[in-house]
């Protein structure tokens, strides 16, 4: 008998179930516009699968760079390059700090100094990003 009752209980319990999932949705429309709406978004974000850094005279730059190691953007800097005072602490103590950071670059129009809280570089022609930088995606 209480074999049967809690068979009796577990049947409700599925037939329960089942009714909630055969019910159609109340408005497929706006989950099918919502859903377009995302493809149309991830579309839109392409990525490099390369990066490129460099100066303003290469065409192929990325200009949309995030680290994985310290999960930050990386900044740019145009026209400028890093001193040789630049070292890890200035970026790791300074990242945000733009007037501390600005000791420590120098105008050059051939340069393009790139940092993120844990590396930085010089860049005079176009070449790779450091492994721990990665496109964070274009719109165009």
């Amino acid at each position: 008998m209480i074999n049967n009752k809690f068979d009796d209980d577990l049947d409700e319990l599925l037939n329960d179930i089942n009714s909630v999932m055969d019910k159609p949705q109340k408005n497929p429309l706006s989950n099918q516009v919502q859903q377009q709406q995302i493809n149309q978004n991830q579309q839109q974000k392409r990525k490099c699968l390369s990066p490129q850094i460099g100066n303003q005279s290469q065409l192929r730059i990325c200009t949309n760079l995030r680290c994985l190691k310290c999960d930050l953007q990386v900044k740019c800097h145009l026209n400028q390059k890093w001193n040789k005072d630049a070292d890890y602490l200035i970026f790791r103590n300074y990242f945000n700090n733009m007037p501390m950071l600005q000791k420590y670059l120098t105008e050059d129009n051939q340069y393009n100094a790139y940092n993120c809280q844990c590396t930085n570089i010089n860049a005079y022609e176009s070449i790779s990003a450091p492994q721990n930088w990665v496109c964070s995606g274009h719109t165009n």
